[in-house]
C-alpha cells in the first residue's frame, strides 16, 4: 500500500504527458488563405513647363553713402552750435553747424592789411626811384644799356614780392575767419557728436561725425551659387565709369513690430570674396530713405538689419516640383500610362521654400507621384487617388438616377 502511494504521482504525471502527446500529434492543419497582393493608392500632379522668376533672399545692414567726420583747420573757442547739432539731426548743404570765436582773425586781418599797405607803399617807391634811376642815366649822356642794378630791378622785384606775399597772408587770414563758420558739405545727418558749445577745439580735433542722406546702401552677401542667377556687373580695367542697370531689390524691416518695404537697385559689387565664407557682397542703394511717405512708413536707420529680394534671372520652361514628391536624394517618381510608378533622378536648378525646380528629364503632362513612397519598386502597379474619386463620383450619378427612374 504504501508503494503504491509512492507511485501514484509518478503515475499521473506520465498519463498527462501521455494525453498531451497525443493531442500533440493529432492537431489539425493550419488552412492557408490565398494572398491578394493590394495595389498602392497614390495622389498625382501633372507636370506643366513654365517660366519661373528667381528671387535672391539675403540680409544685411543699412549703411550710410558717405560718411565724414568733421574737422576744424583752425582754432578757436566753440560760441555757437546749431539747433540741429545733435545726433539724428538733420541739415542741408552750407547750413551753418558751428561757429567759432572770430575775434582773433578780424584783428589778424587788420594786421594783415596794415601789412599790406605798407609793402604797396614801398612797391610805390622803389618803383620811382627806378624811374628816377632811367632818368639820371639818360643825363649823363651814357650810350651803353645800363645795368639791372642800375635800373633797381632787384630792388623793385623784391617790392613786388613784398606785395605779393601780404596779398597771400591777407587771404589767408580772411580764409580763416571763414572757417569760424563751420558749414554742411552735403545735406545729411549728424551720427555723432564730440564737440558742443564753450569747448576749445584745435585743427584736428573731431567736431561730428555725419553722412549723406541722399541714399543709402545695404551690403548684402550671396553665395556662389545665388551669384550665377543674377546679372551682376564685371568690373574690368578702364571700364569704371560704364553704366550699369542692376536689378531690382526690395528691402524689408520689421519696425516697432510692422514690416516694412523699400524699392532699391543693386549699383555695384565689392571687388573680392570673403575668405570665411566664400561670398560676394552686392551693393543695394535706395534712394531717399528719409522722405515722408503715404503709407506712413518711417525712415531707414543706420545700422538697421534687413532682409531683402533681389531680382534674379527668369527660368524658362522649367518644371517646379514640390518637395513632398522627393522620394529621396534628388528622386522623384511618375506614374507611366500603365499606371507603374518609374523611378528619376532629377538634377535641381533652383530650390523655394516649397519647390525643387527642375529642366531636364522631365516631360510636360507627366503624372508626378506627390505620395510618399519610398520602399516602392520600379514598374510596380498603382491606382491614382484622381481615378478612384472619379469613379465614385460617376457612381454616385448612376445610383442616383437610377432612383429617379424608380
Amino acid at each position: 500500500m504504501k508503494l503504491i502511494r509512492q507511485l501514484l504521482p509518478l503515475l499521473i504525471i506520465t498519463l498527462a504527458l501521455l494525453i498531451a502527446y497525443v493531442i500533440y500529434i493529432n492537431k489539425p492543419a493550419a488552412k492557408r488563405r490565398p494572398s491578394h497582393p493590394k495595389t498602392l493608392t497614390v495622389e498625382t500632379v501633372k507636370l506643366t513647363a513654365q517660366n519661373f522668376p528667381v528671387l535672391i533672399n539675403t540680409q544685411g545692414i543699412v549703411e550710410p553713402r558717405t560718411t565724414t567726420t568733421l574737422i576744424p583747420r583752425i582754432s578757436g573757442e566753440i560760441i555757437k552750435v546749431s539747433a540741429n547739432f545733435r545726433p539724428g539731426g538733420f541739415f542741408e548743404p552750407g547750413d551753418t553747424l558751428i561757429t567759432i570765436d572770430s575775434t582773433d582773425y578780424r584783428l589778424d586781418i587788420k594786421s594783415a592789411q596794415a601789412t599790406l599797405s605798407e609793402a604797396v607803399f614801398n612797391f610805390k617807391e622803389e618803383q620811382a626811384q627806378a624811374e628816377q634811376a632811367v632818368d639820371n642815366w639818360k643825363r649823363l649822356g651814357r650810350t651803353e644799356v645800363p645795368s639791372d642794378l642800375v635800373l633797381r630791378k632787384p630792388q623793385l622785384a623784391r617790392a613786388q614780392a613784398g606785395v605779393d606775399s601780404a596779398k597771400a597772408q591777407l587771404q589767408r587770414v580772411e580764409l580763416d575767419l571763414k572757417r569760424t563758420h563751420i558749414k554742411a558739405p552735403y545735406a545729411g545727418r549728424i551720427l555723432e557728436q564730440f564737440v558742443d558749445r564753450g569747448q576749445y577745439v584745435s585743427p584736428g580735433n573731431p567736431l561730428a561725425k555725419i553722412f549723406a542722406i541722399d541714399y543709402v546702401e545695404v551690403r548684402l552677401p550671396i553665395t556662389e551659387k545665388q551669384r550665377g542667377m543674377i546679372n551682376l556687373p564685371r568690373s574690368y580695367r578702364g571700364e569704371s565709369n560704364k553704366p550699369y542697370n542692376g536689378p531690382e531689390a526690395i528691402v524689408y524691416a520689421t519696425i516697432g513690430g510692422e514690416k516694412y518695404a523699400w524699392k532699391g537697385k543693386v549699383v555695384r559689387t565689392e571687388g573680392s570674396v570673403d575668405r570665411a565664407t566664400r561670398q560676394v557682397f552686392v551693393i543695394v542703394q535706395i534712394d531717399n530713405p528719409y522722405q515722408r511717405h503715404s503709407d506712413n512708413r518711417p525712415p531707414l536707420e543706420i545700422g538697421q538689419f534687413v532682409k531683402a529680394d533681389i531680382q534674379g534671372k527668369i527660368l524658362k520652361n522649367v518644371y517646379a516640383v514640390p518637395r513632398t514628391a522627393v522620394q529621396g536624394n534628388n528622386t522623384i517618381m511618375v506614374v507611366d500610362k500603365e499606371s507603374r510608378l518609374q523611378r528619376k533622378t532629377i538634377k535641381v536648378l533652383w530650390e523655394t521654400q516649397d519647390s525643387l525646380l527642375v529642366k531636364e528629364g522631365l516631360s510636360a503632362g507627366e503624372q508626378l507621384c506627390v505620395t510618399y513612397v519610398p520602399f516602392a519598386a520600379n514598374n510596380a502597379k498603382v491606382k491614382l487617388a484622381s481615378d478612384i474619386a472619379k469613379a465614385d463620383k460617376q457612381g454616385h450619378k448612376h445610383k442616383k438616377g437610377e432612383g429617379k427612374r424608380q
